[in-house]
Order: structure tokens, then C-alpha cells, then sequence
């Protein structure tokens, strides 16, 4: 928990002064000085469950605190279930407690009103160390996820059971161990991506489906073409994808067990679906081993590890994402790029939040608009929000956002002394998107680019976030602290 200290608290009510003089002057004729208005102040934004916290409203009139008021208080809104205020009137600068639920990660608006005047404070309650099956959404997703549908649970182990009850819907799979969904293809981690480090069973793979014997010799032989030319591996590829696809079907939850247990070389469908929530899982390696040729832009894949088409009332959270291969070169020289996103969403995918994860290690990270034409006719439709992510090492598309309402709070975009790819973008606004960036923490990366679309770094009157739904913002000092704590896979235990 957060608490201010004397002299903090000092400067945090000049800040709010100054804040609130901004905001609620208008239709007065008093000078700076003389404001008249509500100024909240409180020892903390972010509560353990059941906890009480403690603020005050000071109404000033005229530029100075007025003890005499009284200031009627009220629970506007609340998500935490069940918070009580003690009091629901002090004299103006008296604290009071309010009382949050039981809900971890929910949050409370509480208004407050004197003498005609308005204003109102967010409480969150802090995330819980356990991830629970009755844990609430946030964001966007918040405003559709409903875990009661989901009405049976089943332990898988296997890539083959992972992919069975998926697809079934109205379950809540708990993953357990380790899956390898390429059953052996995939080379070992850290492994160059070619034909130098093939497995037998990516060899017996090409001898079954090509007409080459080994991966080494269908790479030689495929990918020896001009850079003009435009070689697709459609076949092949789809053969693959077949073995490595875990197609979601719609009221479905997936939660990995294991802190250590990951899921590698798999590749997440979320097509035409709803209520899907993916938690604690390492994902690992969605290759495709069978890359088509592009005129001008080497060998591109096509495979990702979580891809939304047309979903709505997602929810990612505490999920790590990375590439463990390394790149090799094709036949003529080329890039070889066996990656394609990392987490990608398309069409009319709506009510998306992706919270507390790690992207790391990757090139083209996420995606949110396929095309300039992907929700051109509504783009207010997709709604997404980036709750406390972690983007280490990425190249670009952080995401890369088209035609979207995209909420982007409380990340932490950072490289280390293992960073393959240069950071070309990090959050990169195209055309017809509504980015608001908050409180988000850059470090030796590129800065956010508008290239179409626009990016805030507050609320406004194009995007406000706060008119769908209550959320509470870190202050910069604390984001990647927060974040570092937090977000990724086995953060949190399950229960």
C-alpha cells in the first residue's frame, strides 16, 4: 500500500489545487487565485480487499480552504462489491474511511458535492496474489467477460487435450506442466530457425508432406528465388498449422497451473468468438517453419501466438509471450523470419483487455487493424485497452493500431543487453485510431509515433476512457516498479 508522508501530501494537494482550478473554473469570473471549488486528497488510490482508506474533500472558496462547508459524500460506482462509506458528510477538510469489497482489482468512484460544486475520487483494490475463476475483467473486457458461463473445469497435459476441450466451449481448462503442441518439430531453445538444427521429426514432417527428404534440403531448394518473386508455401504450411492451431471456442477459459509450465510452438485461434479468457500462461515460439516469400521484404510468417479474428470479451492477463529461436538466413541471403505477432487482432474484435503481461524478445509484437481498410467504416467499434504491460526487447507494433479506441495504461516500454531486434516504434497510432497513452514509462526505446492516428496522453473529449469504464492510474514514479512486480506468467498463484 501507498502512503504519502507529511510533505508529500503538501505538494500532492498543490498539484490537486492546481488541477482541479483547471478543470472546474469554467463559468467563473474569479482569478487564479480565488478559486472556488473541491480539492480530494488521500493517503492512498489502491487498497488491499476489505481494507478502509482514508481521504478528505477541501472546498475552497475564494482561493482559500473553507472549514465551515460540509461536504456530502456517495458511492457512485463500485466493482470491489460491497464498499461502505463510514460517513456520508464531514466538514469540509475532515477525513472520513471508506470501506472497499472483497473484489480484487475492482474499483470504487466515490462523488462528492458542496455548496453546487462536484467532484469525485477512484479507489482500486490491489490486484490479488491468486488468480481466482471468479476474477473480475478490467478494461474493456470488463464490460462483457462473464466467467458464470463457463460451467465445467478439466486439467489437460497434453497439446492433444489442450486442443479438445478448447474447442468444446463452456470451459475452464487449467493447463498443467508443459506442452509442446509441434510434438517434438520445433528444435531446442536457442537453436538457429534452419536447417542446421532440425529435428528427425521435422524431417520425417518434410519427407510426408513435400518432395524434399529433408528440412535442410526443402529450404535450400525453396527459398533459392530472386527478391522480386513472390513464392507462397501454402500447402506445407497449412499441414503445420494443423498440428500447432488451438482453436477457442466461445466460453472458454485457459489458465496454466504451473509458475514454470509454458505452452511452446502452439498458435491461439480466437475466430468468431465471445467470452474468451486466456490467464498465467508462458507462450512460447508460435514458428512457422514455412515462411512465404514477399517481393522486396525476404521470407515472412504467418502464424501467431494468440490471434483475435472477430472476438469479443477477451481477456489476457498475466501471460508472457517470447520468441526463444534464433533467426537464420534463407538460401538467397534473405531475411528468414519465422515469426509473425505475437498477440494480433482483427475485424470486428471488440472489448479487449490484455493486462499484466510480458512481450519480449519479438519484432512485430501486436497488431490492432489488419489494414487501413480493417474497421474503416466504424472505427469507434474496437475497443481495446493495455492494462500494467511489460514490452521488453520489441521491435515494433506496441501495438500498431488502426480504426480502434485503444486505452494504453501503465506500461513499461524498455531493451536490455539482450535485445536483437532496434526498437523502430513502440506505440505506433495509424490511420483512423484514438490512442490515450497514460502514465506509461519509455525507456531506451522509440518514441510513440502518430502516422494516421492520433495519441493522447490523458483523457479528452476524442477518448475518454473513464466514460466505459473506472480504472486507476499509477503515478510515473511507481509504473515500472509496478509493472516489474507484477506482470508475466507465475507471478500469481492459482486457486
Amino acid at each position: 500500500m501507498e502512503f504519502f508522508d507529511e510533505e508529500v501530501m503538501k505538494v500532492f494537494k498543490r498539484i490537486c489545487l492546481v488541477l482541479a482550478a483547471a478543470f472546474l473554473m469554467a463559468g467563473c469570473k474569479q482569478e487564479e487565485d480565488e478559486f472556488n471549488g473541491l480539492v480530494i486528497s488521500s493517503n492512498s488510490s489502491f487498497v488491499e480487499a476489505e481494507e478502509e482508506v482514508t481521504f478528505c474533500a477541501t472546498f475552497y472558496k475564494d482561493g482559500s480552504a473553507d472549514s465551515n462547508e460540509v461536504v456530502n459524500f456517495c458511492v457512485e460506482s463500485d466493482s470491489t462489491g460491497g464498499a461502505v462509506l463510514k460517513s456520508e458528510s464531514a466538514k469540509s477538510g475532515e477525513y472520513v474511511l471508506l470501506k472497499v469489497g472483497t473484489v480484487a482489482g475492482g474499483f470504487v468512484k466515490v462523488a462528492v458535492e458542496c455548496n453546487g460544486y462536484s467532484a469525485y475520487k477512484i479507489f482500486g483494490v490491489n490486484p490479488s496474489e491468486e488468480i481466482l475463476v471468479s476474477d473480475k475483467a478490467i478494461g474493456f473486457a470488463g464490460l462483457g467477460v462473464d466467467m458464470s458461463k463457463m460451467v465445467n473445469m478439466v486439467t489437460v497435459s497434453t497439446g492433444s487435450e489442450l486442443k479438445q476441450y478448447a474447442k468444446r466451449g463452456g470451459y475452464v481448462i487449467f493447463v498443467e506442466g508443459s506442452i509442446d503442441m509441434s510434438e517434438g518439430i520445433l528444435p531446442a531453445e536457442g537453436s538457429v530457425m534452419d536447417g542446421s538444427s532440425a529435428t528427425d521429426k521435422m524431417n520425417s514432417f518434410i519427407a510426408s508432406n513435400s518432395e524434399y527428404s529433408t528440412y535442410d534440403e526443402w529450404i535450400k531448394n525453396t527459398t533459392n528465388v530472386s527478391a522480386g518473386d513472390n513464392t507462397g508455401t501454402t500447402s506445407i504450411s497449412n499441414a503445420y498449422k494443423k498440428i500447432i492451431q488451438i482453436a477457442v471456442a466461445n466460453n472458454t477459459a485457459i489458465i496454466a497451473l504451473d509458475r514454470g509450465g509454458y505452452v511452446r510452438g502452439g498458435s491461439f485461434s480466437v475466430k468468431d468468438v465471445s467470452n474468451v479468457v486466456i490467464r498465467n500462461l508462458s507462450l512460447k515460439d508460435a514458428v512457422d517453419p514455412f515462411p512465404h516469400h514477399e517481393s522486396g521484404d525476404g521470407w515472412n510468417a504467418q502464424h501467431d501466438l494468440v490471434s483475435i479474428d472477430n472476438g469479443k470479451n477477451i481477456w489476457i492477463d498475466h501471460c508472457t509471450f517470447e520468441d526463444t529461436l534464433n533467426l537464420g538466413k534463407a538460401a538467397n541471403g534473405e531475411k528468414w523470419q519465422v515469426y509473425d505477432g505475437l498477440c494480433d487482432m482483427k475485424s470486428t474484435t471488440t472489448n479487449v483487455t490484455v493486462s499484466n503481461c510480458v512481450f519480449k524478445n519479438h519484432d512485430k509484437t501486436m497488431l490492432i487493424g489488419s489494414s487501413d481498410k480493417d474497421g474503416e467504416n466504424d472505427p469507434a467499434a474496437r475497443k481495446i485497452s493495455l492494462f500494467y504491460n511489460y514490452w521488453l526487447n520489441c521491435g515494433q507494433r506496441c501495438p500498431f493500431v488502426r480504426n480502434s479506441l485503444c486505452h494504453v495504461l501503465n506500461n513499461v516500454y524498455d531493451s536490455d543487453s539482450n535485445r536483437i531486434y532496434n526498437s523502430q516504434t513502440s506505440i505506433n497510432a495509424r490511420a483512423g485510431s484514438v490512442v490515450c497513452a497514460e502514465n506509461n514509462y519509455f525507456g531506451t526505446v522509440a518514441s510513440p509515433n502518430e502516422a494516421g492516428g492520433s495519441i493522447s496522453y490523458s483523457p479528452n473529449s476524442n477518448f475518454n476512457p473513464e466514460s466505459y469504464y473506472l480504472y486507476v492510474t499509477l503515478e510515473n514514479k511507481n509504473v515500472k516498479s509496478w509493472v516489474n512486480a507484477n506482470a508475466g506468467a507465475g507471478k500469481v498463484c492459482v486457486q
